[in-house]
């Protein structure tokens, strides 16, 4: 018989989940949401890619990625600068690099709960799968 709790899709539905609310739980008290937090992080890695780069880089679809964006920069946590043309840049302010420190903190804390309970080469082994099946996936 199928038993559908015991699928990838089950599974990992339920921990993506458990793991996004603690989350958006410990971003509360900055004012971000998880998307909000992954986004400013990768524009934090490289500052000045465009919109179409980070959804390149998030692997998300460009309207969603777009909100948040709108989302940020009239919070003041990004600002749009021109790089010539119609192409706008993806920048910090300096209320986002105040607060990506903690916000990274605490998210490596929620990381680091979820993996307790394996070993470091257990964790590393879960990691590198779940990566090859994402690839594997996207690319199937």
């Amino acid at each position: 018989m199928f038993e559908h709790k015991q699928t990838l899709g089950y599974l990992s539905a339920q921990l993506a989940r458990l793991l996004s609310n603690q989350l958006r739980e410990g971003l509360t008290p900055l004012g971000l949401l998880p998307a909000q937090f992954t986004a400013l992080i990768e524009i934090s890695a490289a500052e000045g890619m465009t919109q179409k780069e980070l959804v390149n880089r998030l692997g998300l679809e460009q309207p969603g990625v777009a909100r948040t964006l709108s989302g940020l920069e009239a919070m003041g946590w990004i600002e749009r600068r021109s790089k010539g043309g119609r192409s706008q840049g993806l920048y910090l302010t300096g209320r986002a690099r105040a607060a990506l420190p903690r916000a990274a903190q605490i998210a490596e804390a929620i990381d680091r709960r979820a993996l307790a309970e394996l070993t470091r080469t257990e964790r590393a082994n879960l990691l590198d799968q779940l990566e090859e099946l994402a690839r594997g996936f996207k690319q199937a």
